[in-house]
């Protein structure tokens, strides 16, 4: 692995003289307010799709204060502010033993850890349930849940900002609280944040951010060796190689989407090759551009009358009110744009 990691920090190096490949240009439709922190703060959406699609919620993390949890409109729906969240993730049908409950979940740094959050599938009452610390970890960074295509077992990924350690956690519940369970880690060997697994296929991407985008098996049982499948070579990624999410087609198909942080882009992979596709950007339009993204999230899932195919949620850096906030994009938009770059069958 040390070799590949040579081979990809030599290509991140050229970025300085590289020119990055042109991107197709998208839009927004819809936005957040800025969130409540200062400076650098708001950070990674994720999506919950509820049964009835229009109800479905965003979480967005805000650095320095706990997440917003947002409608399909953009409006408010909740603000839970339990620490300092980085990154953020979503998963369905965490069983409590006397009723199930889809769960949220973000690396905390306030608290050396995970937190955790309930979403009530019916009434969409969002509710803290309580931070666990973790050992061996410095500073909780990325983070992302995995659900076992296996034995539907659910998992966490928490990365350790330096030396980019992703952590493996096996989650549970004891009657009071979440439980975490280490089952293995891998350090890529510097700064490492975004990641996102396939919960069809058993795969995890992860970004180190000035080096480039790896992925291994995501069971515990799996090899912790990460194969590399793009670097930030400033043609493809220009640093950091931040958010990371995926864009589903079929049963092993779709696009990995990675922000391209350096120069307010998105770089879109085949899953199944890891070729590169195209690059994205969202322009200003009736809603303001995005720029520096740092965490994003993708649902194929009907959202609605306004994403009745999914949605593209981005970290906006500089909103053109002032402060951050997360911009919603069409997925029907983000779709098109990558079949009219990708090569036919």
């Amino acid at each position: 692995m040390k070799n590949l990691l040579g081979l990809l920090a030599g290509a991140s190096a050229l970025a300085a003289c590289s020119q990055g490949l042109p991107p197709v240009a998208i839009e927004a439709s819809v936005e957040t307010a800025s969130v409540a922190g200062t400076g650098d703060a708001a950070d990674d959406p994720a999506v919950w799709v509820a049964a009835n699609p229009a109800e479905s919620l965003i979480f967005g993390t805000d650095k320095d204060n706990g997440v917003y949890v947002y409608t399909m409109t953009g409006a408010e729906h909740a603000y839970l502010p339990e620490g300092r969240l980085n990154n953020v993730d979503v998963r369905y049908g965490f069983d409590l033993g006397d009723r199930v409950v889809d769960i949220a979940a973000a690396s905390d740094r306030s608290n050396g850890g995970i937190a955790f959050f309930f979403i009530d599938p019916e009434t969409r009452d969002v509710s803290y349930v309580g931070a666990v610390t973790v050992a061996n970890v410095t500073e909780p960074y990325g983070f992302c849940l995995y659900r076992s295509p296996v034995d539907q077992a659910l998992y966490a990924f928490l990365s350790d900002k330096e030396p980019g350690t992703f952590v493996q956690y096996a989650l549970g519940w004891d009657g009071a609280m979440v439980t975490t369970q280490e089952v293995r880690r891998v350090t890529l060997g510097t700064i490492a944040e975004g990641c996102v697994a396939d919960d069809r296929t058993g795969q995890l991407y992860m970004n180190e951010e000035n080096v480039g985008v790896w992925t291994m098996g995501a069971e515990p049982t799996d090899p912790a060796e990460p194969q590399p499948i793009a670097a930030t070579d400033g043609r493809e990624i220009t640093a950091d190689a931040e958010g990371a999410a995926l864009l589903p087609r079929g049963e092993t198909g779709g696009w990995l989407v990675v922000s391209s942080q350096g120069d307010n882009t998105y770089a879109v992979y085949e899953l199944e090759s890891h070729a590169f596709v195209t690059r994205l950007q969202i322009v200003d339009a009736a809603i303001d551009g995005v720029t520096h993204t740092d965490g994003l999230d993708i649902s194929a899932a009907n959202l609605g009358p306004d994403f009745p195919a999914g949605v593209l949620v981005v970290q906006d850096d500089e909103n053109d009110t002032g402060g951050q906030n997360f911009k919603f994009v069409d997925l029907r938009a983000v779709v098109a744009a990558i079949e009219a770059a990708a090569p036919a069958d």
